[in-house]
């Protein structure tokens, strides 16, 4: 009797660790701001985050795209690029997932993204980027991301909303770095 009250009590100790764990992680991403377009929330803590992250996502050739969006705020060109972004590598991919919808949570950092990434994971990695399928969330550094990264990360996020079983990682990544490298073709 007393061995399956002291399991019974180690397994309440484990459970609330974890729920205590998960809830430290939940607050350590928490962001007082977003920005909403069609298919992405992006998520920030502070203003010059958003602006960072506008000024590195440069559309370049794919700016033509944009020739019939009004733009009349700096929130309207970040709505703007990410439609236009999520849209041209549904092209890119051949696919075109109902109700695609990501979180993208801009973070300072390689070294934020490296953090969250550890908590989420429990894993060391270099990553400047990475999407969490689970939570339909990608996690990225402004003062990394560029175009092309960006891209990669959102080929992950259509990928996983096409498939109704997500396909092995190495295929992901696979056509997450065709996108990447064919995304202005």
């Amino acid at each position: 009797m007393r061995l399956n009250v002291e399991r019974c009590l180690e397994r309440c100790i484990v459970r609330a660790a974890i729920i205590a764990l998960i809830f430290f992680i939940s607050a350590s991403v928490s962001h007082g701001f977003e920005l909403t377009s069609r298919y992405a929330t992006l998520v920030y803590e502070r203003e010059d985050l958003l602006r960072t992250f506008n000024k590195e996502i440069s559309l370049g050739s794919l700016s033509y795209l944009m020739r019939n969006m009004r733009s009349i705020t700096s929130d309207d060109e970040i709505r703007n690029k990410m439609d236009v972004l999520v849209e041209r590598v549904e092209v890119v991919l051949d696919m075109y997932p109902k109700d695609a919808k990501v979180r993208i949570v801009l973070l300072s950092s390689d070294t934020e993204v490296q953090k969250v990434y550890k908590a989420r994971y429990n894993r060391n990695v270099d990553f400047i980027s990475f999407y969490a399928p689970k939570e339909k969330t990608i996690y990225v550094s402004v003062s990394d991301v560029r175009l092309g990264v960006l891209a990669h990360e959102l080929a992950h996020m259509i990928i996983d909303h096409y498939f109704g079983v997500s396909p092995p990682v190495k295929i992901h990544e696979v056509l997450a770095q065709f996108v990447e490298k064919n995304l202005k073709d």
